[in-house]
């Protein structure tokens, strides 16, 4: 009985001393071995390793690359420009026992970088202008203005170096200071310009500008659309005044030619008749002159009151 009890306690020994000794390292990591706080060793192959138990602890780093994205921050450009940008990039651990050395964490190394990548884009902008930092080409520019069709006179900076090659540059430069890889055990491997902007006070200033520009481009299509109305409207009663010309012409000519067979028909008329012609007019000549309040004094050799006494004037 005895030494069965003796047997399961040496396993149960056993099974801690191989529990607290054995540790797993997967492909996304490496290990740092310490010993009371002092690093022993590195531990990059994935797999199953042990350790001292109780004595030596496990230290995890990341083997990949880790993100580093910093504040905006205010920086004077070499023509003078006072922007804010902010600069993202990307970075890992290359000799995990210096890191663990210097930084001792992640968060330690993400603070290292906070300093150096900042100061090596500070010195990077501050000796170039801010089109350096916007463009990396020399493409010509299609401005707004000019989609609309208003012509700009504009001079166009022109680059020599170009945004990639200043992020290259901070990237040289980060990973110089220092000298990054011997002194923290960490390479920066990217760093990009993310955004950058004018300072608060100028941006007011660029957005008044924009302001003005707009309302000119308007006031000018205004102007456009106000000619283009005159233009329809003058063209409208253009050909209004010739429409109403050609009616009056035409009602001239179909009413000279109603007077002409009226004429004709009168002509007419009076070769077949004239004295009956005459009578008709004479008789016209008094419906005309004459009404019901019209009083006459007539001698008796009248030819109007022989008429109307149904005598011939020569009777």
């Amino acid at each position: 009985m005895k030494v069965v009890t003796t047997v399961a306690v040496v396993v149960v020994l056993g099974l801690i001393l191989l529990r607290a000794s054995a540790y797993t390292v997967n492909e996304a990591e490496q290990v740092i071995i310490t010993q009371f706080g002092n690093p022993k060793g590195v531990v990059r192959e994935p797999g199953l390793h042990f350790r001292k138990p109780f004595i030596q602890q496990v230290q995890s780093l990341e083997k990949r690359l880790l993100p580093w994205d910093g504040d905006p921050e205010n920086m004077v450009t070499k023509d003078k420009k006072n922007i804010f940008i902010n600069v993202w990039a990307r970075w890992r651990i290359v000799d995990p026992l210096q890191f663990y050395k210097a930084c001792r964490t992640v968060a330690g190394g993400q603070k290292i970088l906070d300093d150096l990548v900042d100061s090596s884009v500070r010195d990077v902008i501050a000796s170039h202008n801010l089109i350096e930092c916007v463009r990396s080409s020399n493409e010509d520019l299609k401005y707004e203005e000019e989609v609309f069709g208003v012509e700009q006179d504009r001079v166009q900076e022109r680059i020599t170096v170009g945004r990639g090659e200043l992020e290259d540059r901070m990237l040289t430069s980060v990973n110089a200071s220092t000298d990054l890889r011997s002194t923290y055990g960490m390479e920066v491997t990217e760093v990009h310009v993310k955004r950058v902007n004018y300072v608060e006070n100028v941006r007011d200033r660029v957005y008044d500008r924009m302001v003005s520009e707009r309302k000119r481009i308007a006031s000018l299509f205004e102007s456009e659309a106000q000619e283009e109305r005159n233009r329809i409207l003058g063209n409208t009663k253009k050909e209004l005044d010739e429409i109403e010309g050609e009616m009056e012409q035409r009602s001239a000519e179909i009413k000279g030619q109603a007077d002409a067979e009226v004429i004709k028909i009168y002509a007419e008329a009076l070769s077949q008749d004239p004295e009956f012609f005459a009578f008709l007019r004479q008789l016209e000549a008094y419906q005309a002159t004459f009404d019901e309040q019209t009083q006459m004094i007539l001698s008796t050799d009248n030819d109007f009151l022989n008429l109307i006494r149904g005598a011939t004037p020569d009777e």
